[in-house]
């Protein structure tokens, strides 16, 4: 594909999809205010369930119906399904909490990152020249792509246990000493 096809692409995904992409930045943006101002079980929910949302939009929607060729097809769409799967498994089994880290650093690296996903059309044309409909809109792959990444990597994942895939872990013959010891 074509740096000009791609443009064309985006460009006519972005008019066909407009009111969807402004409606899923809000979102998002009301996400990042809860994750800075409110952590807890209803914004990891929250945050989750648009997560979950906005890479199903954009698994179906933009690799499926927009783009159309082999590698969307048959590497961005299914991983983008992939990730929406286990964000809204995540909403259940309870194990990422959405917050900012302790460390100062981390915060303002953590606030650069979620501001470098929302800019993506500001850099697009201060870059590359790219006016409305050609340019990536904050919630378009790549930079929900960002913007997941930067949450997660500032989220506080519940480790607790290990999964383990090995077979002594549930072998009725190996002692308890053992298991505790080696499996958990």
């Amino acid at each position: 594909m074509s740096t000009e096809t791609f443009w064309a692409g985006a460009g006519v995904y972005n008019e066909k999809t407009l009111p969807v992409q402004v409606i899923l930045t809000i979102v998002a943006a009301l996400s990042v205010y809860r994750v800075f101002t409110k952590p807890g079980d209803k914004t990891n929910v929250l945050v989750k369930t648009f997560l979950s949302f906005a890479f199903a939009w954009n698994g179906a929607t933009f690799f499926l119906i927009f783009v159309r060729n082999p590698i969307s097809t048959f590497i961005g769409a299914p991983l983008f399904i992939v990730v929406t799967i286990l964000f809204a498994v995540d909403i259940f089994a309870r194990k990422t909490n959405f917050r900012l880290p302790e460390a100062g650093w981390k915060r303002r690296l953590t606030a650069l990152w979620i501001l470098l996903a929302f800019s993506y059309p500001l850099i697009g044309w201060a870059l590359l020249g790219h006016a409305y409909p050609r340019i990536l809109m904050p919630m378009f792959p790549c930079p929900l792509t960002v913007f997941a990444l930067a949450l997660i990597a500032a989220a506080a994942p519940n480790v607790g246990r290990k999964v383990s895939v090995d077979p002594k872990c549930y072998d009725n013959k190996t002692s308890e000493v053992s298991r505790e010891r080696f499996c958990r």
